[in-house]
């Protein structure tokens, strides 16, 4: 029983270090990929979020200007849980009321 748990704790080791290893690539990635789209966009672009480039990368022939005008801009807040949660989807929200007069 003790051999099963010694290699069970081995291959927990192992998987834990493949994870941190992928979480390392991707963190290089995501940064080789902001730097390139900095590249793309030129100097202005250097003070936009990374989901900013994002968003620009999927703009169909962004110019210069809208990258300055975009530059600008502040940073989206995150929206917090709690505002998410307050406001229901549209599809579950009441409509209003309506009262027919009679003529």
């Amino acid at each position: 029983m003790a051999e099963v748990i010694a290699q069970l704790e081995k291959q927990v080791a192992s998987q834990k270090k493949e994870l941190d290893y992928a979480r390392l690539k991707i963190q290089v990635l995501e940064e080789r990929l902001r730097l390139q789209r900095i590249c793309k966009y030129g100097p202005g672009s250097e003070k936009l979020s990374s989901l900013q480039l994002e968003l620009l990368e999927q703009e169909p022939g962004v110019s210069n200007q809208e990258v300055v005008s975009e530059s600008e801009r502040e940073a989206p807040a995150p929206v917090s849980e709690a505002k998410k949660k307050h406001k229901p989807p549209a599809a579950r929200r009441s409509l209003p009321t309506f009262h027919v007069l009679s003529g």
